[in-house]
């Protein structure tokens, strides 16, 4: 477990008037833990990494935990969506009790506000939690002090949230007499730049990527997920440390926690490169993302942008798949791993004038994609050629191309055609 700034940490007054001094404060920031679903959205997992895709979310929440008592925090704020008890099962339930008892016997409180997947009243009323787990009510903010020798120190509202509905921000305020206040709510109803005016830290659940939304006069921050669960999630995942002086000024830093992290690399190329000079480039970048990324499991996907000939032959069944293949074998039995889980290339199809204009069968292929790609109108529908007995059947579904597919499906088939037709030898890691 690794603390770093975050980019762009905030560091601000809360602007209290009062002349008294603050006493320093240590927060730790959590939200959308989800222990019901383990890692997924790829085709293929790493074969000796199956176990560890199902155990990625508890251990990734479970350096939440060791984030909490290494760092000394005051408490622990719960922005949600931690687990469905239902969909989780028994041991979710104990993990997070056992965690939970753990805080408390360092006299840690916690404060937790529900979102969706969570909601209070789904708790096995069988797994008692300890008496320093407080959750916030649904439907108003409830409000508690948070207390060092038997004195206030902070003010800590929060709210849970009804499925459904965004949780109402009117609620909370900021101390009279001037104690740090910290709202807790799995989002937020205030307009966009408003989300922290009430509070002097709002810490906010249900994105799964880190943001600060606002700054002034109050900071509100997701911290996202402590596991990113897909390539849709990438980049790294933790909680947030929120520190406070005794000038009432706030820093917040990222504290990395997750046990695989996903990365979407962008690699550009140019009419010049070829097989060679890409799987150099791909290479290239392994090196710094593992520099980059010190002692992570990494599982990256490659978007390949820019123009040439190479953008012709990404695609399923073509050259990208060698790629893949020989990546996995060089950098899969890593210690820490390198997975890739695939090339991607959504550059449109890249051949000279001459091809299209020739009279040629690959020509008429070239102009006949033209036309499609020009004519929105003209159905690209399958199921004229399905047998009349399933057309009117779901396997019609599958014949049918929504029109939000439809650039990519014609991308992709105009790439197999010319890649089957151009007569091109592609040798990958020979």
């Amino acid at each position: 477990m690794t603390t770093q700034p975050a980019v762009g940490v905030v560091c601000k007054s809360v602007g209290k008037e009062a002349p008294m001094s603050f006493p320093p404060l240590r927060f730790v920031h959590a939200s959308d833990f989800h222990l019901e679903r383990p890692l997924g959205g790829v085709a293929e997992v790493p074969p000796d990494k199956r176990e560890l895709f199902l155990e990625a979310p508890f251990l990734a929440a479970s350096q939440v935990f060791e984030t909490v008592l290494a760092e000394g925090a005051d408490a622990l704020l719960l922005s949600g969506d931690l687990l469905d008890p239902e969909l989780a099962g028994p041991r979710a339930v104990v993990f997070l009790r056992d965690h939970f008892q753990r805080l408390a016997d360092h006299n840690i409180p916690v404060y937790w506000a529900c979102g969706e997947v969570d909601a209070g009243d789904t708790w096995p009323a069988s797994a008692t939690l300890p008496e320093n787990v407080h959750i916030f009510p649904v439907g108003h903010v409830a409000d508690f002090e948070l207390l060092r020798d038997g004195k206030p120190v902070a003010r800590i509202q929060g709210i849970s949230r009804t499925q459904g509905v965004t949780p109402d921000d009117s609620g909370f305020f900021c101390d009279a007499t001037g104690l740090f206040t910290v709202g807790v709510a799995h989002g937020t109803a205030a307009s966009p730049g408003t989300e922290g005016d009430r509070v002097d830290y709002m810490a906010l659940g249900g994105q799964h990527h880190r943001q600060t939304v606002d700054q002034s006069p109050g900071i509100a921050h997701y911290c996202g997920s402590p596991q990113g669960r897909d390539p849709s999630e990438p980049g790294p995942h933790g909680c947030t440390l929120v520190l406070v002086d005794d000038a009432g000024h706030i820093k917040t830093n990222f504290v990395a926690t997750d046990a695989i992290r996903w990365i979407t690399e962008v690699v550009d190329i140019t009419a010049g490169t070829d097989e060679d000079a890409l799987m150099s480039q791909i290479e290239d970048r392994i090196g710094k993302l593992k520099t980059k990324h010190h002692g992570s499991e990494l599982l990256i996907t490659w978007q390949i942008t820019g123009c040439g000939s190479v953008v012709n032959h990404i695609h399923a069944g073509g050259i990208s798949d060698k790629m893949v293949e020989v990546l996995r074998n060089r950098y899969a039995a890593h210690s820490p791993g390198i997975w890739t889980v695939g090339i991607e290339c959504n550059a449109p199809l890249d051949v000279p004038q001459e091809w299209v204009d020739e009279e040629t069968i690959m020509g008429d292929l070239l102009r006949d994609f033209r036309k499609l790609e020009e004519d929105p109108d003209i159905s690209l529908d399958l199921d004229e050629f399905l047998p009349a007995e399933y057309r009117e059947a779901s396997l019609a579904e599958i014949a049918k191309v929504e029109p939000e597919d439809r650039a990519e499906l014609l991308w992709a088939a105009s790439k197999l055609g010319v890649d089957l037709m151009d007569g091109e030898e592609i040798l990958i890691g020979a």
